[in-house]
């Protein structure tokens, strides 16, 4: 005698068909169901869905959830919080792929784009740094350090050791503040006059220093403060 098959199965293949007909027409908890189908296929996972969109409002904030939080809800698993970072990896990635090396930073919405694709989701602080060539052309975006919500702990030197390796002419410094306020601290300014006094030394520019923060950005160069 064959088993019955859990209702979802017929209601997945339905969905599957109507995203393949048109995918605009599909509800934002029905996409986020199907995408989740992947994580955990032998479930329904329409009741996660809508949970999650009806906590966090959006995909993006879906995505930006943290891990500690997202294990609180019912059905959400290691399977779903790994699933999710892979999306936010792959998103991270889809925003840099415009900006490919040796791709030319000659705008501040480029900066900000890429200073986003990898800040835009964390909720600790981060300090990375765009090292570009003496046209401006990017050269690598590494991160530095990490550290709480409030701080991450950054030496000069680490980072002017890193523009000499890669035989940078220039330097952006970036970093996030998850609080939301892009609005540089004393320890922001004073950090960044003391990596512009050393970089000058060894004959590296600064070309500007961008803090995000949530739809929000500061750049010290746009503000006279390099």
């Amino acid at each position: 005698m064959s088993k019955e098959q859990p209702h979802y199965i017929g209601h997945r293949k339905r969905l599957k068909q109507r995203f393949d007909n048109e995918p605009s027409q599909l509800h934002d908890y029905e996409l986020l169901e199907l995408i989740l189908g992947y994580a955990v296929p032998r479930r329904d996972t329409k009741p996660l869905a809508k949970n999650l969109l009806f906590r966090y409002k959006s995909f993006k904030e879906v995505l930006a959830a943290k891990p500690k939080d997202l294990a609180k809800i019912e059905g959400v698993g290691p399977g779903v919080i790994t699933f999710l970072k892979i999306w936010r990896e792959f998103w991270a990635r889809t925003q840099q792929s415009s900006l490919t090396q040796k791709s030319f930073l000659n705008t501040p919405e480029k900066v900000v784009t890429l200073a986003r694709s990898r800040l835009e989701f964390k909720d600790i602080e981060e300090f990375w740094v765009i090292l570009v060539d003496n046209k401006n052309r990017l050269l690598t975006f590494e991160k530095m350090s990490k550290g709480t919500v409030d701080q991450a702990p950054v030496f000069p030197r680490e980072i002017i050791a890193k523009a000499l390796e890669s035989r940078a002419s220039g330097i952006i410094l970036v970093h996030n503040h998850p609080g939301g306020d892009p609005e540089p601290s004393l320890q922001d300014r004073e950090l960044t006059s003391k990596i512009k006094r050393v970089s000058q030394e060894m004959g590296i520019r600064i070309l500007d220093h961008i803090i995000v923060a949530d739809e929000s950005h500061f750049s010290f160069q746009e503000y006279g403060y390099i």
